[in-house]
């Protein structure tokens, strides 16, 4: 844990008014209004892709929320007097980061989304390394305003992975189970 104290320190000792609110803007671009948005373009585009958001998030706030519970490990501008709380007041435990939980989920369903629509390799490319530098942003936001750990963030990326995977799987499943009902039921 001294390392990412340590880490932290390090983000804080550039601190600048730009930087607090420019990091606050990118953490709230991962939290809840980052993800209302992500609904409102997929109930104007593909509404299926909404429902699925939705639902996966869903279950991936409360296996979070079940974490910061049981876990109970206090924030880090709570354990050292070194570290500045930038920004809102949080009063909830640090492991895993919500923030980048919902930050690593609108990724995963927003390229899902994007690579439905952009074939090319070069499209998904740049698709792709714009949605890491997005979640890497938010997870950097999350250490600066001093929120989270390192280890906080990995955690909070890593379930939004295994849940999202776990979300588009199931919604690929119900599409191919969807459409052949529909082609059965025509061809009767």
């Amino acid at each position: 844990m001294d390392f990412e104290i340590k880490l932290i320190e390090f983000l804080q000792a550039g601190r600048t008014p730009f930087f607090d609110v420019s990091f606050q803007v990118i953490s709230l671009m991962g939290s809840f209004v980052g993800a209302v948005a992500l609904v409102l373009i997929f109930l104007f585009t593909k509404r299926k892709y909404a429902f699925w958001f939705l639902f996966t998030y869903g279950f991936t706030y409360l296996i979070q929320s079940l974490l910061k519970t049981t876990i109970q490990r206090e924030r880090p501008f709570n354990v050292s007097d070194t570290i500045a709380n930038i920004g809102d007041v949080v009063t909830s435990f640090s492991m895993p980061s919500g923030h980048t939980a919902c930050a690593t989920m609108i990724a995963i369903f927003l390229g899902a989304f994007l690579f439905s629509i952009y074939k090319k390799k070069g499209q998904r490319i740049w698709i792709t390394l714009a949605l890491i530098v997005y979640v890497g942003l938010v997870m950097l936001s999350r250490m600066y305003l001093g929120k989270h750990y390192l280890t906080d963030v990995l955690a909070g990326a890593g379930l939004s992975i295994i849940m999202g995977a776990i979300g588009l799987t199931l919604m690929i499943i119900y599409e191919k189970r969807k459409k052949k009902n529909e082609n059965s039921n025509g061809c009767a």
